[in-house]
């Protein structure tokens, strides 16, 4: 099983895409990017102390970053839990290490796919707040 450290390795850079018509309606936009796990890294590490963001939220936000209209939703989520779980390895890189990636919630929801499952995740958020 390949480790979450060597699959952002591995992982593509971001890319831009003009989505066919048929896409694009179904998406809910003409252009989409797909961005790279480091993208969604940088993207979770500016959300500020004690705030929460959804997936919608991180989606727009990289949208916007790229100069898309969409973000790809799958990839999003799919590199949110890579760089969590990379994010409990030693030998992450320090911005890996360090991103909160507990201040995102998947449907406004805790998710139990991540470290430590539900109680970590409940737990890290609940050591900002208070």
């Amino acid at each position: 099983m390949i480790g979450a450290l060597e699959k952002l390795a591995n992982a593509a850079p971001s890319s831009f895409h003009v989505l066919e018509p048929a896409k694009a309606k179904r998406l809910g936009g003409a252009t989409m990017v797909i961005p790279s796990p480091q993208d969604v890294a940088n993207a979770v590490a500016l959300i500020p102390p004690g705030e929460t963001r959804t997936i919608l939220d991180l989606r727009r936000q990289l949208a916007a970053d790229a100069g898309a209209e969409i973000a790809c939703p799958a990839a999003t989520i799919k590199h949110w839990k890579w760089v969590a779980w990379a994010s409990q390895e030693p030998l992450a890189p320090a911005d890996i290490q360090a991103c909160p990636w507990w201040r995102i919630l998947k449907d406004g929801k805790l998710s139990p796919h991540l470290p430590g499952g539900l109680d970590h995740h409940r737990q890290l958020l609940d050591l900002e707040l208070n």
